[in-house]
């Protein structure tokens, strides 16, 4: 049941991401055409590094509030006299750094994952009740129109689903919170299910708010045998447009739980919004229910003989303050309660949300009176669901890499469902717009080629459970790519047959398959070099202010670091490169380089750090840290100063850009 469960807690607040944009243009991976401009901000019509060039790489939850719990009889408070939870802090780490938000590849930017997160509920004196670490996991259903008045970035909206890995808890919190009691017993493993949603993300370095967004979220048990990135329950599809339905609601998912005969709805990051604090865009009454007619399709009319309506949905909910609350106090989750008919009728027939009011298909202008209730989002066809579980793969060629498919129609396992995979075939570059003066000269190159380097089935067919596993064996690619290590593959999946999607524009397998390497027996600054000045060309904040890659004298003098932050492993937060894009026979060499520079082992390095002396850092360069120092920091005193109130922000991940990929990392 993951967080769509009876006892679940919600939360709302800011999450920063203060990723760096340099790598967003994969042609400023070229070491050879790189210019220094391209580590500065956006300049007149020229891009340069784009929106955040000193960016860190760091991702956090910044003033999130529990803003209401559930209890396992279905019953809800709000109020922190009832249950101390209510109105604790969801957090980060205390003693370790931020976590990270990567992306896979500058051609392939909408899987982000974040790496490195852990995740705390505190008092506001810091006092622990629970921690967890959240697995890695790729953020899914992203969209870019959530915001019906902005553009870019602002408009966008996404989800990243896992769970909480080696969670422990504090007894004493436990002892005075019901609601902690009834989760650490219902819950397995020591994990925990989280769910969030990010929107009105700014991305403007002149605002206060910049590198920050609003998140919704909520946490709920985990219990054995449940996908951890995604639900497996019953799934919402627009019907003709990739990403929403005709009145702006895109995909969701929900769950019945037969047991205590409740359903479920996931509408954190469905329905449209008018601003960056998720005011609601107004499509009128809303409400959930069963099609008696599984053949009505979105802008069907509906009756009470071919609808059977649950609930209404208060998405318009506004609080006693004049604040639109419903979705940062329910964490976008609506539940109801169903009788043992509505049970029975849902195990085989549609769900869906039916609309009336201000949209409506082919509006005549006749009054909200006499508007008809029309379907304005139903669950996919025949109640299929198809997931993929990882769906993200960093492969070293030659190499094998394991994917499960989960299948199901409404809601329950589906075996013996046969399912077609598919290459997505060569990607041609994507044509970059022109007028900016300093484009970089790099060509910008295809990716999903080879074919040949990826093998794996093309049909299968799914278990008892609906599951199956997909085995995918990888070929060196032989780098394609010239100036980017290995190759960006893309599979596709869908039900045998079926001509409508079921899945997201984005649902797909992507691996990023890194070119065959052999650690050489001696290395030296000669094999290192192209590698650590690439990393220095991308992340200037490293460079400018912690160690300049690109400089022998420089990587000598902090060797050491250097060798332990590219020997953690690849989930610490401190792990090196923060991209997790570097092959590990390329990581094993670094090391084993490193360990030969404590020893003063590298004539080669010597003599490079003795003709060239580290480069101190720009004046201009200093200026700009300051400048977006400052910028954070104030946009973090007033995110700190309401966890509702004023304006808060957005979403990681952009779709398009000159490059392919997304803005934001």
């Amino acid at each position: 049941m993951s967080f769509l469960n009876r006892i679940r807690l919600a939360f709302a607040g800011t999450f920063q991401a203060d990723v760096s944009t340099v790598n967003n243009d994969v042609r400023h991976f070229d070491n050879a055409t790189f210019k220094s401009s391209f580590q500065e901000l956006p300049e007149g019509n020229s891009a340069n590094g784009w929106w955040n060039p000193m960016g860190s790489g760091a991702f956090r939850l910044l003033d999130c509030r529990v803003t209401g719990v559930w209890y396992d009889d279905g019953s809800f408070t709000d109020d922190p006299t009832k249950d101390p939870v209510v109105g604790m802090l969801i957090g980060g780490s205390n003693d370790r750094t931020s976590g990270k938000m990567v992306d896979l590849d500058p051609q392939y930017q909408v899987v982000t994952m974040l790496w490195g997160l852990d995740v705390r509920l505190t008092d506001d004196e810091g006092a622990t009740s629970f921690r967890g670490r959240y697995q890695p996991n790729a953020m899914r259903d992203g969209w870019g129109n959530r915001n019906v008045n902005a553009k870019g970035d602002a408009a966008g909206s996404a989800t990243f689903q896992s769970v909480l890995e080696g969670v422990s808890w504090d007894k004493g919190a436990a002892r005075s919170s019901r609601f902690l009691r009834e989760l650490r017993a219902t819950t397995t493993g020591d994990r925990l299910s989280i769910r969030m949603a990010t929107f009105g993300f700014c991305d403007n370095p002149d605002d206060a708010r910049y590198t920050l967004g609003t998140v919704v979220g909520s946490i709920g048990p985990y219990l054995p045998g449940e996908p951890s990135s995604f639900v497996l329950g019953r799934r919402f599809t627009p019907a003709a447009n990739p990403f929403c339905s005709w009145n702006g609601i895109s995909f969701f998912s929900g769950l019945v739980d037969e047991k205590s005969a409740t359903l479920f709805l996931d509408l954190s990051n469905a329905l449209q919004i008018v601003d960056a604090v998720a005011s609601p865009h107004d499509i009128g009454r809303l409400s959930v229910g069963i099609l008696r007619d599984p053949t009505l399709r979105e802008t069907s009319p509906v009756g009470p003989n071919t609808f059977e309506e649950l609930a209404e949905i208060p998405y318009r909910e506004i609080d006693k303050n004049g604040q639109t609350s419903w979705l940062f106090k329910t964490g976008g989750v609506f539940a109801v309660r169903l009788t043992s008919e509505q049970v029975a009728l849902i195990k085989d027939h549609p769900i869906a949300l039916v609309s009336r009011g201000p949209l409506t298909p082919d509006d005549t202008g006749i009054g909200l009176d006499s508007r008809p209730d029309v379907v304005a989002i139903r669950e996919s066809d025949g109640g299929l669901l198809v997931c993929a579980e990882p769906e993200v793969h960093r492969v070293d060629a030659p190499g094998e890499t394991s994917t499960t498919l989960y299948t199901a129609r409404y809601g329950a396992p589906l075996g013996g469902a046969v399912l077609q995979l598919a290459q997505s075939g060569r990607v041609p570059a994507q044509q970059v717009p022109p007028g900016d003066p300093n484009a970089p000269a790099a060509e910008i190159p295809d990716y999903g080629w080879p074919e040949e380097a990826l093998d794996f089935p093309s049909s299968v067919e799914t278990l008892s459970d609906g599951k199956v596993e997909i085995r995918i064996t990888t070929r060196p690619p032989g780098n394609p790519r010239k100036y980017l290590d290995g190759q960006i593959y893309v599979i596709s999946y869908q039900y045998s047959g079926e001509t409508k999607a079921v899945l997201p524009f984005f649902e797909h397998i992507a691996l990023h398959v890194r070119d065959a390497f052999e650690v050489p027996a001696d290395p030296t600054w000669s094999d290192i070099a192209p590698i650590f000045t690439q990393y220095a060309n991308l992340y200037p904040l490293m460079s400018k202010r912690i160690v300049n890659l690109s400089s022998p004298s420089d990587v000598k003098r902090h060797a050491s670091i250097l060798k332990l932050a590219f020997s953690l492993p690849i989930t610490d937060p401190n792990y090196m490169p923060v991209t997790r894009d570097l092959s590990e026979p390329k990581r094993q060499m670094i090391v084993k380089w490193l360990e030969k520079v404590e020893r003063g082992g590298d004539a080669v390095l010597d003599a490079a750090a003795g003709a060239q002396p580290a480069a101190p850092a720009r004046a201009l360069a200093r200026a700009q840290v300051k400048a977006q120092a400052k910028a954070r920091d104030a946009a973090q005193a007033e995110a700190g100063a309401s966890t509702m109130g004023g304006s808060r922000p957005r979403f990681p991940g952009k779709f398009t850009s000159t490059t392919g990929g997304s803005r934001l990392k």
